[in-house]
């Protein structure tokens, strides 16, 4: 999958990271106080604490700042499909983590589970531009998908485990086997999203051409 391009409605921030140095840095100005200045003397504690807010200062300043990206959740005003849209995301985002993780040593294992989530993505596209359609994924949302998340999870449990038995090979070639069909019947539910579309469409096509016969304009 493109990292750079997140999937149509994913919006992420970049969410400063905070570094634990210039504490660290502003302790070890104390540290060095107790043991080598008297600390009786009240002006020795303001000037260690001025010394040491002064070192955490300057390390916060010279240390490269660091972002890590956060996930928007994604919220439309309609609870169903926010609720649907967030099963998918996180499903989407383990079949990434799987793929990513064996696509070194079972490539075309992991260009079938990138070609399932990419038609899930397409799915949850299709969802957004179309929210009526929710109900007709329920079977997809709740079984098939997570199945498939399963399915690709195990595949990656037990190539990474280094099981070379026969068990452990017939699980692997049993669902590399499976990801076939499961690429197929995604397509099949993606395209079955257009059949309400196909029927409004010829209907209206219809009515058009009786119209425009009825009044002498085809």
């Amino acid at each position: 999958m493109n990292d750079n391009k997140a999937p149509v409605g994913r919006r992420y921030i970049d969410v400063p990271v905070r570094s634990a140095l210039p504490l660290w840095g502003a302790a070890a100005v104390w540290i060095f106080a107790a043991i080598f200045i008297p600390m009786y003397n009240v002006w020795h504690i303001i000037l260690t604490a001025a010394v040491s807010a002064a070192v955490g200062f300057v390390i916060f300043k010279v240390l490269p700042k660091e972002y890590r990206k956060v996930e928007v959740p994604f919220a439309s005003g309609d609870l169903q499909l926010d609720k649907i849209i967030g099963e998918i995301d996180r499903a989407s985002d383990r079949l990434e983590a799987a793929r990513s993780s064996i696509a070194k040593n079972s490539p075309g294992t992991a260009d079938k589970i990138e070609q399932i989530n990419s038609t899930v993505d397409r799915i949850r596209e299709a969802l957004i531009a179309s929210p009526d359609d929710v109900g007709s994924v329920r079977r997809f949302i709740n079984y098939y998908l997570p199945t498939t998340v399963k399915l690709a999870e195990k595949y990656e449990v037990t190539s990474s485990s280094g099981a070379s038995g026969e068990n452990a090979k017939k699980t692997l070639s049993d669902i590399d086997g499976i990801l076939d069909q499961i690429k197929l019947s995604f397509d099949r539910q993606y395209d079955a999203l257009f059949e309400d579309d196909v029927i409004d469409v010829s209907s209206d096509i219809k009515v058009l051409e009786t119209m425009l016969e009825r009044d002498d304009l085809k």
